[in-house]
């Protein structure tokens, strides 16, 4: 037990260095461009390929691989390991260069598909000659017409002219639906109390060209997860987290330097810089990892591992054959958050532009603490549990697992309370910058503290999904999986087209689902391995929980007479408040802790002071 918090506390760091930086990397997005309608197709068109990384390559792929190959390794040595896993990484190339093919082909129409049709409504604004213009100003409804695309178009006569306004702006669709011809109306080109906003188009075009661009990501973040699976199963925790650290510094230098040559006002134009760069960084992930591969036996050798028999292709190696019968049903439930995510980024282009961005943002800061620990945890109870499988059955699995959930538990809680009360707070600090205003800040803020709702669960969730794949059992979370996809389909449905709710509820639906999901990851374990040493579990984690109630009192506290209108401080006032609060409230947790004998804090003194 404590070499697994050892190796998760390697893997923790090496996880932070990655989750650092690909925050900094949403942090130069939403300064150069601000949360703006371009800025929300770029993070739309990466959508897709981000989602089939998460769900098949570093996540389901990447499992089931290292499960395979860790027995693979214990009962058959080192050479046979490199065999098989030269057989999955022939047949995943040739895998994903027609994925890749197909995505090109139809990244138009996956684009088309995803933006609304109905929401937005082209407008056409006459307005009087003057040289004065407003960010209010009043108009009359002049009806609707189809234009030769057969898109609807608004007309409005304007008093004077609207700030703001270009060729491509739009209004929204339900908007109009009251408003008859000849009616006065108020249009505005920021949100306005009463007032009919005019906004920028969905920048469809640009999506279906950016997504064009960084489709092929998919291969090299497929080749970048075998590499961290064979590298886990050795030990390795530490670097394959750093290629991910890799991947954002890259895509920020490079990004960068082809935005400003693109354009150097940083225009919408610039993204298309970035999108390029997305595929350098990829390319940068897996040959940082190639070195170490080497150092442990890896050679490149083409073996499909696969021959012509009775008129179809049959797999010649059947422990190749295991790693994708595991991935098929662990990409399900391995998905089922980054599916969520996608059906948030589908509701969200009906709310106005700034949305999609402000959901991405808040997730990045949200799966930072699940990053550092869930993720880390769970990267080194897998390997773990596939050898104990192998050498005590499912004996001391459940022992594992209840340190490895007080351990999530002891950061997650904290996190979640941080995250929860200072949401707003936090984001101006890290966000608020260039483009990105307060008003920007408040709404991220509030879909943040909706996201943290779902940290432990999601955090949970981490740590116990893997244990499915090293147990051969992962069609049980994958059937759930598709219960909670159709539950956030049915929620954000509801809070989004019929009650016309904001962000914060689509995040609301992510972690209603992920904690769902980890209570039945749960129950269905204990089921498996008849236990899950609740003895050894719930005493710390009531423990954990109380420390945070403590901490929630006092950061409610500090929030109404502390930090007050801290997001229209400067950033070096903003940076030095957020900073003693945090000071102050670790302080606080861990004073706490004391009190309450968390078994968690007691063990980390003990090692450090042992050392």
């Amino acid at each position: 037990m404590a070499s697994l918090q050892k190796k998760s506390l390697i893997a923790t760091a090496a996880i932070f260095c990655c989750r650092f930086t690909g925050l900094m990397r949403e942090v130069v997005y939403t300064a150069l461009f601000g949360a703006t309608g371009a800025l929300d197709a770029f993070f739309t068109a990466f959508r897709l390929p981000n989602m089939l990384r998460d769900m098949f390559a570093e996540g389901a792929l990447s499992q089931s691989f290292t499960s395979v190959m860790s027995k693979v390794d214990q009962a058959e040595g080192r050479e046979a390991a490199w065999t098989m896993a030269h057989r999955v990484v022939a047949q995943l190339v040739s895998l994903m260069l027609v994925i890749v093919s197909a995505g090109v082909l139809l990244a138009g129409s996956c684009m088309n598909f995803l933006y609304p049709k109905s929401a937005l409504v082209e407008c056409t604004l006459r307005d009087p000659q003057r040289t004065e213009s407003a960010e209010r100003v009043g108009a009359v409804y002049q009806g609707q017409r189809e234009n030769a695309d057969g898109l609807m178009v608004a007309q409005f006569t304007l008093e004077q002219p609207l700030t703001g306004v270009t060729a491509q702006s739009c209004v929204r669709a339900k908007a109009l639906a009251p408003l008859s011809v000849g009616q006065e109306v108020e249009l505005s080109a920021k949100p306005a109390p009463g007032a009919l906003r005019v906004e920028e188009r969905s920048y469809l075009d640009m999506a279906s060209d950016l997504c064009r661009i960084m489709w092929p990501f998919i291969l090299l973040a497929s080749l970048s997860a075998l590499c961290m699976g064979a590298l886990n199963v050795f030990g390795i925790f530490g670097l394959p987290n750093l290629a991910s650290a890799a991947f954002n510094i890259t895509t920020i230098t490079v990004g960068y330097l082809l935005g400003r040559f693109i354009d150097p006002a940083f225009g919408p134009r610039a993204l298309y810089g970035f999108a390029v760069a997305v595929l350098f960084g990829g390319a940068a992930q897996v040959l940082v990892q190639v070195p170490k591969l080497r150092k442990n036996g890896f050679r490149l050798r083409w073996d499909l591992g696969l021959t012509w028999r009775g008129g179809r292709l049959v797999f010649t190696d059947e422990r190749v054959r295991l790693v994708w019968r595991l991935m098929i049903p662990g990409a399900i439930a391995a998905g089922i958050t980054q599916a969520n995510v996608f059906i948030n980024t589908l509701f969200a282009l009906y709310l106005p532009e700034g949305a999609v961005t402000s959901l991405s943002c808040a997730f990045h800061l949200w799966q930072l603490p699940v990053a550092l620990f869930g993720v880390a945890v769970g990267m080194v109870v897998l390997p773990t549990v596939s050898r104990l499988t192998l050498t005590r059955g499912n004996r001391g699995i459940s022992d594992q697992l209840a340190v490895a959930l007080r351990f999530v538990a002891f950061f997650a809680v904290p996190s979640a309370v941080l995250l929860g009360i200072w949401g707003e707070e936090i984001v101006s600090v890290f966000y608020q910058r260039g483009r990105f205003d307060a008003q920007a800040s408040a709404l991220t803020g509030q879909v943040l503290a909706s996201y943290s709702l779902g940290l432990l669960g999601y955090a949970g969730m981490k740590v116990l999904q893997p244990v499915f794949m090293a147990l051969e059992k992962p069609w049980a979370p994958a059937c759930l999986a598709m219960f909670t996809c159709a539950v956030s389909l049915g929620l954000n449905y509801t809070f989004v087209l019929v009650l016309e709710l904001g962000a914060p509820w689509l995040a609301f639906t992510t972690a209603c689902s992920t904690t769902l999901n980890f209570l039945f990851f749960y129950f269905y374990l204990r089921h498996l391995l008849g236990s899950m040493s609740t003895r050894t579990l719930l005493p710390g984690l009531v423990r954990i929980c109380l420390a945070g109630l403590a901490l929630a009192v006092f950061c409610r506290v500090v929030q109404e007479y502390w930090l007050v209108g801290l997001t229209g401080w400067d950033f070096g006032m903003r940076l030095v408040g957020m900073g003693l609060a945090a000071a102050a409230a670790g302080v606080v947790y861990m004073l706490a802790a004391v009190l309450l004998r968390v078994p968690e804090l007691e063990l980390l003194v003990h090692k450090f002071w042992r050392r």
